[in-house]
Formats: C-alpha cells, structure tokens, sequence
C-alpha cells in the first residue's frame, strides 16, 4: 500500500511540472468519455431498461401480415372479427386485448384543448400489466355500447392539467358529453392508436386518456376494416417460437373459413419492445459504435503522446533499474500516471455526460419513444468508470511496455518510439477510415433522401387539426355546412391563395379501406387502398397535379353520383389496361357512416403518387373521395400562403372560434416542417456520425503530427548529419513525408478491409447508396491521404531547416 501512495504522489507531481501535456490528455480523453457516456445513456434508456410493466418480456405486440403486390411483407392492423378469433382460438396467450385510436375535444376547462388516446379492451391494462395509482380501470359492463361514459387518465395528463390532485369522479365534458373519471393510469408507453402501417406513435401526446371500446355486434363481425391493434400477453413459460407457431395454425384457419377477409394474410407476433425501439436500435447502437471508436483513436493518440513522454525518462528509468528497481516497479509508476489521467478525465467527462445528454434529448427526433427518459443513472455511472478503466489500460499499455523493456545501458541514452508509435498510428488511420467512411456514405444516403420527391409541394403550407364534436355535428348536413363557412371564411384573410380540408395531410396515413372494382367477378369487397377524404381545392392547395379526369366540384355532393379520384399506383394496380376515367368502384363505407351517402363511386381523375410515409416508403395505391359525399369531423386544414404559414396561425384560430368557440385547434404546424421531419431521423443519425467522423480524422492527424514531430526531434542529429554532407532540403522533406505515406497508406489499407467487413451492419440505414460505394471508398482514402500529408508537412518543413552547427551539438 506505501508503494501504491508512493506512487499515485510521484505520478501527481511528474503530471503537474507539465500542465501542457496534462491537460491536452485529460481534455482529449474526458470528451471520449463524455461523448461514450452520453450515448451510452441514451441507448439505456430507450434500449436496455425494462417496461414498467409486470414481466415485460412476456408482452407481445399482433399484427396481421400480407404480401403486397411488389412481394414485400406488409404489416397492418387487425380487423374486430379476426381478433375474436384469434381470442377464441389460442391457447399460447395468457390474454389478448385490442385498442384502436380515439380523440376527443376537452371543453368547459379552460381553452379548449384536443386529445388522443386510446378505446381499449376491459382486460387492456390486465394484458398490459399494471395496476391504477388511483381509482380502478374498466369494468366488463362498461364496454356495452350506450353503458356508460367512463374514463381512465394518462399519468401526463393528470399531472399536467390536474397537478396530480385526486380526480377520481370528477367529471369531464369530452366532445359535449360528459365522462366520468374512474382512474389513472400509471407512468408507462402504452400501445395506443395503432397506425394503418403498421406501427404506433409510442408518445406521450397519444396516451392522453383510455376509454372502453365498446361495439356492436355488426362490427364485432367485421372483417373488412382493418383499424385495431393488439397487444398479448404469453403464458408463464411458453416461448415465443411456440406462440408463433399456433397463431399460424390460426392464420391458416382464418383464411380456410373466410378466403376472401383473409387470403394469404398471416399474423405477426413479436415482443412489444421491439415496437418501441423499432429501426432506432441499430442506429442507436452503431452511434455508439461510432463514438466508441473515437474514443480508442482518443485512447492511440494519448498512447503515442505517454510513449513519446516515456521516451524522454528512460535514462532515468535506467538509472532506477541500475539502482535495484524492479521492471514491475517501473511498470507500475507508468500505470499509476495514466490511471490519474484517466480518472480525472472521467469524472470530467461525467460533467460532460450531463450536459450531452440534455443536448442529445434536445435534438433528437421525437418519434423515439423513452428518449426524454435519459440521464446519467447509476448504470451510465458505472459505464463511465468502466471506460475511464479501459482507457487508462489502453493509454497506458504501450508506453508501460515500452519503458519496461529498458536496459540499465541505457542510462546514458535515448531511442525513438520505434514500431510502437508507429503502430498506434497506423491503428488510428485504419479506425478513421472506418468511421469517416461511414460518415460518407450516411451524407449520400441523406443528400439522397431529400431529393425525393415525394409527390406535392409543401411550401407556405399551414396545417391544423380540426375535430367537430359528434354531439353537436351529428349528421353530415351539420358537418358539410361548417366545412363550407370555414374555408369560406378563411378564404377571405389577406395572403391566402387556397383552402382546403383533408382526413389526413400529405404525410400522414392513417385509413385503409376496403372497395371492389365494379366489373370485376370478386363479389365481395375483398381490395384494400388508402382512403383520403378531401375538399374541392385540396389538390390546388397542396400542388398535386390532375393528370386526367377533372378536379372535384361543389356539385359532387350527396345528391350527384358518387366521384373518386385514384392516383397512379391505384390505377396501375387495380385497374391495368383498362381505360380509368369513367371505370368505377364500390365502398360501403361512407353509406354505413349515412345511408345518404353513396356506395358507387365513378373515376373522374388521375393524380401523381404521394410518397404518404415519407421518401423511403413505397407508392401506396390511395383513392380520394369528395368531402361532400363522406363528411367526416376530424379533418386537417390545410391553408396556402403568400407568406410565412405559422404568422396566419393567430388570424385563423379567431375564425374558427368565430365560428365555434369550444372547438379546439391542434397540430399547428407548417406543412414544410412536417416534410422536414419525416428524415429527422436520418438527418440525426448523420449529423452524430459526421461529427465522430470528423474529430476521428483531426484526432489521426494529431496522431501523425505527433509522431513525426517527435521523430524529427530524435533525428535531429542524423537529419543535421545529411545536411552538413550536402543532402538537398527536399530529400530530407521527403524522408518524412515518405515515413507519413507508408504509415497512411498501410492504415488505410487495413482501414478499407474493416470497412468492407462492416458494411452489412450500416446496410440498413442507407438509402440510394450502396454499402460499398467505390466513389466513397476512393474519396475517404484521398481525404485521409491529404490529411495525413497536411500533418507531415510542419514536421518535415521543421527538419528541412534544421542547422547542421545545431544538429552536430543535439545531445
């Protein structure tokens, strides 16, 4: 123990007569540290800490599953009737519970405010695994249609509008009607408002409030509208292999008894943590690769600078050998140093964590679930001081091997750094390669996703929610006459050029609805497309081309035959050859929603395609239907500007409260912004890896520098010896340049075979680009060549002008 205190103080005061050197180490290392940290917490929260939700790892999410017509397995949500089956049917699952989305107005409190949530199940949050943190959840007789208004709050909600205060039965007015609050739900990422891709938007804002789902027997037989999601939980001690293998056997069932619901459609069971982390669990952990990577070019850089210290105190390493000093003991006092470099720089690197973090949550898509959970938790504690440990390991290895290889000859001199420094270097290079390749080819990929045209224009575009209470707008003549008045009267203010109503904006899909083409021998309504509602003017508003037939009109209207207008996908999918216009389709839909309503719908026009998930996704085949003839309360308006979209907000929230002053606006937003954050995401991922990309390449040019200087430094004499017998400058700039490219060139080479080695793993978030680009190959290698040169030119420009009188005196 007196050794190890004798030691860490002689390694305190060798640290502190060079504050230089001290500093750029423990700075260089506490930003690795940091950096790792930071991501590390991220990862854990999103990734590795568990639901908060009784055995979590028995949660699955359902869906069903078909081959759409390029072949692609397409997820979709599950049909009423299906999931009576599936219920009735399996016997691997402990319960199933379905949910389907559901948004009410919030009146009679303050400014009206829209809310989303969830119509669920009785046995939901049994499924789900939670109890109340106050009052109780459903009853079985409340999800009877017309039992009872009840209600269940989210924990944000309760917290937020009720200051966590005790709510249970007291009243709210939901849509004019009134709801009994009867519970609140704990903290946790509820599955809610299942999406008709196949997903679900896991954030607070959709987990405002739960209700009964309650239907009647019609619906409870419906096979065609595919709107609920389900969630199940597995029996104590039954694998997932074995719930997927009887739910198959349920799917093959299903399709025998009714072929035409369910032809060729299987079902999908995987944990429901899969759903919250979706695609960003790859991302995540490469990004964590990408920083760990920088902190081991962090950890060769600091390596070269010890063994490049360690190089000046061999004489007295020597000198202490000759005197009775073990090699262990030499060893040790080396380890020490660098084990108090790297534990100052980890509890600086700490600090550094917090505020990475905090900047991480701040600028990261919102579509990742549990991301604002992060912080520094004791696991990202220790995970510090497990990388503080590594580095202080991996700094100082080499210079410990080095020193330890001392001979007590050696007292009376000193040598270079040798194969040691000049692997460290090589090393850097190759781990830079692999990072700043990466880097490049996500720049590709992004520059390429933006280029997409995803089908419509969103410039000076305003978007906002606009949900109609059923109670008051409880016919499609009510709903119809408030559409009118509204884009009437938001026609009139200064600078618009165009109004319009839509269930769903260009971004968003969320109803895909079942039809037949009329002609055809199926005999029932066995095709499926996204259906957009939307006023006349929707297509001006937006930019969509007609690119034939007509544009809708007033007249198409409940008392006019039904019109439609499909885009090109739909055309060229369920219609082939035939001739479009004039051909025709039947949804029963709309007439089960009024039975004024149409069933038959002619074609009168032919829109482009909209890429509705964003640029990645496929061109859905998407029919769109007059508002006039399917009235709907829930719609987005969309308002075209002269200027910029957000300053008409104030303007247009008066006319619709002029209109209805308990009617809340919600979603404000530009259409332009939306469109912005469809490659959030993306763009997140390759600002993270440009950045790590970019501080990998200075840290491997520091690297380069550091060792030729430092060589040049040694050779001092031997560099002055060629001089004074008449070597010309540049062969002398060309012996260290020459020393920079071999050392390149042999980590670039090792570099390009890891990256080639690794690229499968990068695949997935790549778009428009191939893993292996030879362009980003090629340009990597003479980005890192120029580099490589850059850091060798001080150093061999230094040796050129060394004087020979100086360099005969050097030692």
């Amino acid at each position: 123990m007196q050794s190890l205190i004798r030691d860490v103080r002689v390694g305190a005061r060798s640290l502190l007569r060079a504050p230089g050197f001290t500093a750029v180490v423990v700075a260089t290392l506490a930003l690795g540290i940091g950096a790792n940290t930071s991501i590390y917490s991220v990862v854990h929260a999103v990734i590795l800490t568990p639901l908060d939700f009784a055995e979590p790892d028995r949660l699955m999410a359902l869906w069903e599953q078909y081959r759409d017509d390029s072949g692609r397995l397409t997820k979709s949500r599950v049909p009423a009737a299906n999931f009576a089956d599936w219920r009735e049917q399996s016997e691997t699952f402990e319960g199933l519970a379905m949910f389907g989305s559901a948004a009410y107005n919030w009146t009679g409190s303050g400014e009206p405010e829209p809310l989303k949530g969830a119509r669920v199940t009785t046995n939901y949050f049994e499924v789900v695994g939670v109890e109340p943190q106050r009052g109780r959840f459903f009853s079985e007789e409340e999800s009877r249609v017309g039992f009872s208004r009840v209600i269940v709050l989210g924990d944000g909600l309760w917290r937020r509008r009720f200051g966590a205060a005790d709510v249970v039965g007291e009243i709210l007015t939901l849509d004019g009607a009134p709801y009994e609050i009867v519970g609140v739900a704990p903290p946790g990422v509820y599955p809610t408002w299942p999406q008709n891709s196949g997903r679900m938007p896991l954030l607070p804002s959709y987990q405002q409030f739960f209700v009964p789902l309650a239907l009647t027997d019609e619906r409870w037989a419906d096979r065609r509208s595919h709107v609920f999601g389900v969630i199940g939980r597995l029996g104590a001690g039954t694998s997932l292999e074995s719930a997927r293998a009887e739910m198959e056997t349920v799917a093959g069932r299903l399709m025998e008894a009714y072929p035409r619901a369910n032809e060729d459609t299987h079902i999908l069971v995987q944990p429901y943590m899969r759903e919250i982390y979706g695609g960003t669990r790859e991302a995540l952990y490469l990004i964590l690769g990408a920083v760990g990577v920088v902190l081991l070019i962090a950890c060769a850089n600091m390596a070269g600078l010890f063994l490049a210290r360690s190089q000046s105190r061999r004489q007295d390493a020597a000198l202490r050998m000759a005197l009775g000093a073990s090699r262990f003991a030499i060893v040790r006092q080396v380890l020490t140093e660098t084990l108090l470099v790297s534990t100052t720089a980890g509890l600086l690197g700490i600090g550094l964590a917090a505020a990475g973090v905090h900047a991480l949550v701040r600028l990261s898509p919102e579509e990742i679930p549990r991301l604002a959970e992060a912080t520094l938790e004791p696991a990202a504690l220790g995970f510090a001081l497990a990388t503080s440990l590594l580095a202080s390991l991996l700094v100082g290895l080499a210079p410990a091997l080095s020193v330890s290889r001392t001979r007590r000859a050696d007292s009376t001199r000193v040598t270079g750094r040798g194969r040691l420094g000049s692997a460290l270097v090589v090393t850097e290079v190759a781990l830079a390669v692999v990072l700043v390749t990466s880097a490049g080819l996500l720049v590709q990929s992004f520059v390429q996703l933006r280029q997409v045209d995803l089908g419509f224009r969103a410039d000076n575009v305003l978007v906002a929610d606009i949900g109609l209470p059923s109670s008051r707008y409880d016919d499609v003549g009510s709903i119809s006459r408030f559409h009118q008045q509204l884009v009437e009267r938001v026609s009139r203010l200064p600078s618009v050029r165009s109004v319009s109503l839509a269930y769903d904006h260009p971004l968003d899909s969320n109803w895909g609805d079942s039809f037949r083409v009329v002609g055809d021998t199926e005999s029932e309504e066995s095709l499926v497309a996204t259906l957009r509602i939307v006023t006349p003017d929707y297509f001006r508003t937006v930019g969509l081309d007609i690119l034939q037939g007509r544009p809708f009109t007033a007249l198409d209207d409940p008392a006019h035959p039904g019109a439609v207008i499909v885009n090109e996908a739909f055309a060229a999918t369920y219609l082939g050859s035939r001739d479009v216009i004039g051909a025709a389709i039947e949804t029963s839909t709309p007439h089960a929603f009024d039975d004024s309503l149409p069933e038959r719908f002619e074609i009168v026009g032919i829109v482009g395609n909209v890429k509705f998930l964003g640029p990645e996704a496929d061109d859905e085949p998407a029919f769109y239907l007059p508002s006039l003839q399917f009235p709907l309360g829930e719609m987005a308006l969309l308002v075209g500007t002269d200027q910029a979209p957000i300053a008409l907000a104030g303007r247009i929230r008066e006319e619709i409260w002029a209109l209805d002053p308990d009617l809340p606006i919600g979603n404000v937003n530009s259409l332009a912004r939306l469109t912005d954050e469809t490659v959030a995401a993306p763009r997140f991922n390759t600002q993270l890896f440009a950045l790590f990309g970019g501080s990998a390449l200075l840290l491997a040019a520091l690297g380069i520098y550091g060792l030729l200087s430092y060589d040049v430094t040694q050779r001092t004499n031997e560099i002055g010896l060629r001089l004074a017998l008449g070597a010309p400058a540049r062969n002398v700039v060309g012996l260290v340049i020459g020393q920079s490219a071999r050392l390149t060139a042999l980590g670039v080479g090792i570099g390009l075979v890891g990256t080639w080695a690794t690229s499968r793993v990068l695949s997935g978030l790549l778009f428009g680009v191939s893993e292996n680009d030879p362009a980003t190959l090629a340009v990597v290698a003479a980005v890192l060549g120029g580099v490589a040169l850059l850091a060798a030119y001080l150093p061999a420009r230094r040796a050129s002008r060394i004087a020979p009188v100086r360099a005969l005196r050097y030692e």
